[in-house]
């Protein structure tokens, strides 16, 4: 059945968080990684925030349309997610709800997302600073968005495994005739990046 055609549902009572984390072995080299999971909860018009530790902050940020984040301590107003995970244009991939072509039923129906994030804070302006060449290429030379999409590409990142465990899709009650909207969300996010990192 396909994800656009899926019954989501979810009892408005729950309102749970759980954050557990779990040092473990990554790799064939045993590298050490962080492994925090969270399970929430997300009314429509609410934003969600969970620090996770060694800096990092987990968000869903916006009100109709939520947008998947990771910000660090650091530099709290960039996001760690958006620059390393193109398509940088047009993509309802970091968002949850309706935009670019993806109904709310198709947006929930992409499940799970598997995210990479800037774990080291002195990576985030360089990867900014890529991103911008990279968008507005006609303000610098091709050689140097070229440049700056690999630079990008060997940033090295933690990951986010997004996954939406249920939800409640209906009429948007502020806009009559427009099409559905995300009311309620219920997810789970699994975050894993270098021990020693993001500090």
């Amino acid at each position: 059945m396909s994800g656009a055609r899926r019954a989501f549902t979810l009892s408005v009572g729950l309102v749970s968080t759980v954050i557990a984390s779990i040092p473990a072995a990554a790799g064939e080299a045993n590298e050490r990684v962080n492994r925090v999971v969270i399970e929430g909860m997300v009314k429509r018009g609410e934003e969600f925030a969970r620090d996770v530790g060694s800096g990092f902050t987990f968000r869903l940020s916006g009100k109709d349309v939520w947008v998947i984040e990771m910000t660090h301590a650091a530099s709290p107003e960039k996001d760690l997610i958006y620059p390393v995970n193109p398509p940088y244009r047009f993509s309802n991939r970091l968002n949850v709800g309706p935009g670019y072509g993806e109904s709310a039923r198709d947006s929930i129906g992409n499940t799970p997302r598997e995210l990479g994030f800037i774990y080291r804070p002195d990576d985030v302006a360089t990867a900014w600073g890529d991103l911008e060449r990279i968008l507005w290429p006609y303000t610098v030379a091709e050689v140097e968005a070229e440049r700056a999409l690999d630079e990008l590409a060997r940033i090295p990142t933690g990951t986010v495994t997004f996954e939406i465990l249920s939800a409640d899709v209906g009429p948007d009650e502020n806009r009559p005739g427009a099409d559905e909207c995300v009311r309620l969300l219920k997810f789970r996010a699994t975050i894993t990046w270098p021990q020693g990192a993001g500090r």
